[in-house]
């Protein structure tokens, strides 16, 4: 089993599903730009070129993860063929496809009224009442769904490419099933203090449980004060932070004891926790003084 704890969180990188929308958007760009300023005679060729760019920028992210692999294969002590596909099969790509198998059973759970998962007996820290998760939310629901008949008017009035007519809308329909199952992760998660641990939970997205002891101290971030510009008002480089956070910003810095083995959720991949943690909830200050009480005097 692969030693986590001792791998270091390596250069900060963009997400899968960041770099496929990145992906995505550059080629539609590309297909824009030559349909616009090149000749006619010309369109075929330069798109079949702009297709490849696809395939190019998804390459240059698996690269980004080799030398990572490449550390998590020489740890582990599973045979040879695991850590082939270790080294080659990105695992925060495997953590994505997770993500995605979760978020849609959360819609699932949602359709059948299944109970949410126990969570730890605590105090619990709101992060939804002040945020704007839920506003957001109806404001995807309602773009999305008047566009599944629109779509389906619009591609029936096109002849062939039913490969394409199945792709569009299969997309669309997975955005609705995956916002809804969102929605029933991140109501049933949320931030609980305990008498020992801050149990942190953002639906499928991110988690971290971090015992009271390991958390050296919280600083409130200003409203005026991006987590990027905190970082380099202290020093800090991206790859020492991470975020746990719906859609705000965040308003709260944990800062963690040196030498904590402790390691975190990121899109269902687990890795060694980062010095800095910026997370949102609606009461910071708060939270400030709960943790402190709960370091005075620790509950079991």
């Amino acid at each position: 089993m692969e030693d986590i704890d001792r791998i270091p969180a390596g250069p900060a990188r963009p997400t899968w599903l960041q770099t496929f929308a990145l992906a995505i958007a550059v080629v539609l760009l590309l297909r824009l730009g030559i349909a616009r300023f090149l000749p006619p005679a010309n369109v075929p060729a330069a798109n079949d070129l702009a297709f490849w760019v696809f395939p190019g920028l998804v390459a240059l992210r698996w690269m980004a993860w080799l030398p990572e692999g490449r550390q998590r294969a020489a740890r582990t002590r599973r045979s040879p063929w695991v850590r082939i596909a270790i080294l080659l099969i990105p695992g925060e790509f495997i953590g994505l496809c997770r993500w995605l198998v979760v978020t849609a059973g959360g819609c699932l759970s949602w359709i059948l009224r299944r109970p949410p998962p126990p969570r730890p007996q605590g105090r619990p820290i709101e992060d939804r009442r002040k945020g704007v998760y839920e506003g957001i939310l109806a404001l995807n629901l309602i773009s999305f769904v008047p566009e599944l008949p629109i779509t389906l008017m619009i591609l029936s009035s096109v002849q062939g490419h039913l490969l394409v007519h199945a792709l569009v809308h299969t997309a669309e329909a997975l955005a609705i099933v995956l916002l809804l199952g969102d929605r029933w992760l991140v109501r049933s998660g949320g931030h609980v203090l305990t008498g020992t641990h801050l149990d942190l939970r953002v639906g499928a997205r991110a988690a971290a449980r971090l015992p009271l002891q390991d958390i050296a101290h919280a600083e409130l971030l200003d409203k005026k004060t991006s987590y990027r510009a905190w970082c380099r008002s202290h020093g800090t480089v991206l790859r020492e932070t991470g975020v746990i956070s719906v859609f705000d910003d965040p308003n709260l810095v944990l800062s963690i004891t040196p030498g904590a083995a402790l390691c975190w959720t990121r899109f269902q991949f687990e890795r060694s926790l980062p010095r800095h943690l910026f997370i949102y909830v609606d009461d910071p200050a708060a939270l400030i003084v709960a943790l402190e009480e709960a370091k005075r005097s620790p509950l079991d």
